[in-house]
């Protein structure tokens, strides 16, 4: 398996995301990189981006560097191109972990490898996502998985609804030329129970320093 790191420099709503200090000196991409090193060998990750200046982060931890076509980091770009045009770059025929840093929280790939290679021969892809039991309300204000008054449960009995963070997938690559999407037609979907973040404004930005600080610290005692 290949990893592929989808850094770009040209973050809109938070300046130099991927690559501005979030943890001392540590970037959200220094963060990524550190755990995946403890997976695969270095020469099999690769850090994706569009600005050659930051060949020097992929230079530093001894991994491969993509310099991606700037296309391929616009909104205005159809998700199904990037997802192969960044991938179309990683050499080889295995399979792809196709991750990004917004969530320095997740952690769990052992548990994520484990799996797929029990579940590879019946799914095309793998895909991360958060098990929620919450008392949500439809458009209407509908309740959902549960009712007012009478019919009201403890949320524990609440059928749960699933938040996919787009943080993490593994794809085969038969799925990235017939498909092209993060989602394959047989994905298999990783329940992840940890905490999780996505970081999009520059207030999840420093919600997301709190949390990753204090689980980082209590880890190291």
């Amino acid at each position: 398996m290949k990893a592929v790191i989808l850094g770009k420099a040209n973050s809109r709503r938070i300046s130099r995301k991927n690559y501005r200090p979030f943890y001392g000196d540590e970037s959200l991409t220094d963060i990524l990189i550190a755990k995946l090193i403890k997976h695969f060998g270095r020469e099999d990750i690769f850090l994706s981006c569009e600005n050659e200046e930051y060949r020097s982060v992929a230079e530093k931890w001894g991994i491969n560097f993509i310099l991606r076509d700037v296309r391929y980091t616009l909104l205005e770009t159809n998700t199904v191109d990037v997802v192969r045009g960044v991938c179309k770059d990683v050499p080889g025929d295995d399979d792809i972990l196709y991750c990004s840093c917004m969530d320095p929280l997740f952690d769990s790939y052992e548990d994520m490898f484990r799996i797929w290679s029990e579940v590879r021969g019946e799914h095309d892809s793998l895909n991360v996502v958060y098990p929620l039991k919450k008392y949500f309300l439809g458009k209407d204000h509908d309740p959902i998985g549960f009712g007012f008054g009478h019919w009201h449960k403890y949320s524990q009995y609440i059928p749960p609804v699933y938040q996919i963070s787009w943080a993490n997938e593994i794809l085969t690559r038969e799925c990235i030329e017939k498909v092209g999407y993060m989602v394959g037609e047989k994905p298999f979907w990783f329940d992840s129970y940890e905490p999780t973040v996505d970081i999009d404004t520059e207030k999840d930005w420093e919600l997301a320093q709190v949390i990753y600080r204090y689980y980082r610290e209590k880890a190291q005692g």
